[in-house]
């Protein structure tokens, strides 16, 4: 039985975790005291023996029992000083050191008893190292019980030689004592073993209750860390508001870095710390109590707002716990507060430039009319539009244009009165809302004074502009009483002010709404024309003036409406340009020209004249690749007629266009020259290849000689510039003649034909030159 149960011992002493191995050989070599009393008492003892008998061997055993002694106490020194319990090598190392000191110690003691027993007939100096010898023995147990087979052979190595020398005495005493020392081996063992169970069960014990600990001071450490890295500050109170626990983040809002705080601090101390940190500078510490307590004294997270240092928003709750303390949380909501306030405001501002948005507009609108007691509610609406603002935003850029914005607002602020509001809808859309305005003539002056102060030139970073103002103009309750309403009316009115050149008011009538359901008839049905593709193309000549050849076809748009009739390009071209189906209408008319354009003699050129808002098309370019290659037309028998109109916006992306359209080979034509501003600047900076006098020059040419200077200097400046000129409305041979002697290389008008059907361009163009056309 006690062999297996060694057995079993040694198969789960291999299995030991490194820790309880190392704490059992640390106790092997602890205390050293013991080490060096055994080691000088068992050298003791056997030199007296040796010295009592006279024996050499005795005394030599002796001093080799108190050798080894010392040298087991020196180990342990050394094991204190260079033990390492994390490596177990090192641990077996030391182990075996101690082992085969131990066995070596107790081998020799083992002897000491033999060679009294045998060299030695004196019962007193034989119960002396029998006893000597025992009480080693038995003492064994208890120090080694944590290594079993280094006290199994302790045992063995001091019992076993004593109780044979003991067994072969030939007094039946001794042999008796002999059967007693193996019996006592034997229940050493069994205590050994038992020992050793008691110091693996409290060793385990220990480890885990190590471990548990270690788990807990680390999630202590988490704890604490999460507790003090928090954006909200907290502190729990127990059930008389005293302190208990409390992070970081709640002194740092409380301004209490440089206090005492400690547990069990009561709240009103707290509160006066925080008062003399610089907190709460305007109120008194009880009032200061008295908020916080009435804030507090709720039991659930109903927040309450507190405002510190004046600058900071602490928002404070407070839950109650089931033993009657409570938790407090305090959070910074300052620039949450901060966020919400800006939200609100920009609901009802305009972020640019301060002033009010389309929603106040209407909440003052509709509270302007509810308070007016009279019922009369005189109010008047002038929508402002800036003119040219585009053209500053794509010429100096959006951060000028933002600050034209701005300085537009404040000079507006300066022309109305307090009473009245300024609000900006978007872009370089505004509108004031005048109050009070019984009298037309009061809206119109004030309508004037807004012109005047946008017409006056702007500064901004050194660059000059001049942008001037159209206003439309709705009063109520003339022109109802409901904001949106009112605003389309205003808009009504700014369409025709626009119109009428801008730079001016205009105020809303009757007409203006019957003219805006007949151009969004007209949208509707041009919609229709566009799918249904109702719209077709006519061609007017243009002769060269001394061959009388047809060098050009310019394709004219066409739309017969079944109701309408013919409708004039000149009614339905501004609606298509204003709704944004001039770039739908212009690419189809582009499309069937070149295709047209494809069956004529290769001599013949094709011109489709071009809107400013298909310029504004990133997309112009790839329109024009796509018509040439699906007609199979020559990019040099294109040509692309535009008006000064499209000039005026000086766009960058105007003039890349131009030029990636002259790269393709396509020529480009000013047409209508003379009417606008006609800039030099123009036929310098842009690549134009032919220009166009206007045929108003050419119906004046028989009586004004003003009109005869103009055409012959056109002609002139486009010679010296590599321009053919082209004078359009030649409707006599006379005119012809003259505008040929004025230098004029080509012409266009009713004498070479009128507008025509693709048959009958084709029939036009397999005749020759006729010969009354020609000019020598």
């Amino acid at each position: 039985m006690l062999i297996k149960k060694l057995l079993q011992t040694r198969k789960a002493d291999a299995n030991l975790p490194t820790e309880i191995r190392a704490a059992l050989v640390e106790s092997l070599f602890a205390p050293i005291s013991s080490l060096t009393i055994g080691a000088v008492n068992c050298s003791i003892i056997g030199m007296v023996v040796a010295l009592s008998v006279g024996d050499r061997w005795i005394m030599a055993n002796s001093i080799a029992i108190l050798a080894v002694g010392m040298l087991r106490v020196v180990s342990a020194l050394f094991y204190r000083k260079y033990k390492n319990s994390q490596q177990l090598e090192v641990t077996k190392f030391w182990e075996h050191i101690y082992e085969y000191g131990a066995w070596c110690f107790s081998g020799l003691l083992g002897l000491l008893c033999w060679l009294t027993l045998m060299h030695t007939p004196d019962a007193t100096l034989q119960m002396v190292v029998i006893t000597t010898a025992t009480g080693y023995a038995a003492a064994i147990s208890g120090r080694n019980a944590g290594r079993p087979f280094i006290a199994v052979g302790q045992l063995t190595f001091i019992m076993l030689p004593m109780a044979i020398a003991l067994l072969i005495y030939p007094d039946w005493i001794h042999k008796v004592l002999g059967v007693v020392g193996l019996l006592f081996i034997y229940g050493m063992i069994d205590i050994t073993l038992g020992i050793r169970d008691v110091i693996m069960q409290a060793l385990t014990m220990t480890l885990k209750e190590a471990a548990l600990a270690a788990r807990f001071e680390e999630q202590a450490n988490r704890f604490d860390i999460a507790l003090n890295n928090m954006s909200h500050g907290l502190c729990m109170l127990d059930q008389q508001d005293r302190l208990q626990v409390w992070n970081e983040r709640f002194i740092e809002l409380l301004h209490l870095q440089d206090t005492p705080v400690h547990v069990g601090m009561r709240m009103p101390q707290l509160i006066r710390h925080s008062i003399r940190a610089g907190n709460f500078k305007a109120k008194s510490v009880k009032q200061v109590i008295c908020e916080l307590a009435g804030g507090l004294r709720q039991d659930k997270f109903d927040q309450f707002e507190t405002s510190p240092d004046g600058e900071r928003s602490i928002a404070v709750s407070r839950r109650m716990k089931s033993d009657g303390g409570s938790v407090v949380i305090l959070e910074d909501v300052t620039e949450r507060k901060r966020a919400q306030e800006r939200i609100a405001h920009l609901a009802r501002f305009d972020e640019l430039t301060g002033l009010a948005n389309r929603t106040q507009f209407h909440e003052r609108f509709n509270a302007m009319l509810a308070s007016d007691d009279d019922g009369e509610r005189h109010v008047t609406i002038h929508l402002i539009d800036l003119d040219r603002f585009k053209a500053i935003n794509d010429t100096l850029g959006h951060p000028i244009g933002d600050k034209l914005l701005k300085e537009v607002a404040a000079r507006l602020g300066t022309v109305i009165r307090p009473i009245d509001m300024i609000t900006r809808f978007g872009g370089d859309e505004f509108v004031v809302l005048q109050t009070a305005t019984e009298r037309h003539q009061d809206a119109k002056r004030l309508a004037m004074r807004l012109a005047s102060t946008l017409n006056q030139p702007f500064e901004i970073d050194g660059h000059r502009i001049d942008i001037g103002a159209s206003i439309g103009i709705a009063m109520a309750p003339h022109d109802g009483v409901d904001a949106d309403q009112l605003l389309k009316k205003a808009d009504m009115a700014l369409y025709a002010a626009k119109n009428s050149g801008g730079g001016s008011h205009c105020f809303f009538a009757m007409a203006m709404e019957d003219a805006a359901q007949e151009r969004r008839a007209l949208e509707l049905d041009l919609r229709e024309a566009l799918a249904l593709q109702k719209f077709h193309l006519n061609y007017q000549p243009l002769v060269d003036l001394k061959t009388g050849r047809v060098t050009t076809c310019e394709a004219l748009l066409r739309w017969t409406h079944p109701v309408r009739g013919n409708v004039p390009p000149s009614v339905f071209i501004p609606v298509a340009e204003e709704t944004g189906l001039i770039i739908a209408i212009g690419e189809w008319a582009l499309n069937r020209a070149c295709v047209e354009a494809a069956t004529w003699p290769h001599g013949v050129k094709v011109a489709v004249n071009l809107s400013p808002v298909q310029f504004r098309e990133r997309g112009l370019t790839l329109q024009v690749v796509s018509a040439l290659a699906k007609s199979g037309l020559s990019a040099q028998r294109l040509e692309l007629e535009v008006t000064e109109r499209l000039l005026l916006e000086e766009s960058e992306g105007t003039l890349a266009a131009m030029r990636q359209l002259k790269n393709l080979g396509v020529s480009l034509s000013l047409d209508d020259f003379g009417t606008g501003y006609s800039s030099l600047n123009y036929l310098r900076k842009f690549p134009f290849h032919k220009i166009k006098i206007d045929r108003s020059f050419i119906v004046d040419l028989g009586d004004e000689r003003d009109a005869r200077a103009i055409i012959g200097a056109v002609a002139s400046l486009g010679a010296g510039l590599d321009k053919i000129v082209v004078a359009e409305g030649i409707e006599t041979e006379e005119q012809m003649k003259l505008v040929s002697s004025q230098g004029c290389h080509e012409g266009q008008g009713y004498l070479f034909g009128r507008p025509m059907s693709g048959d009958a361009i084709r029939a036009r163009l397999e005749k020759p030159a006729f010969a009354a056309q020609k000019v020598a």
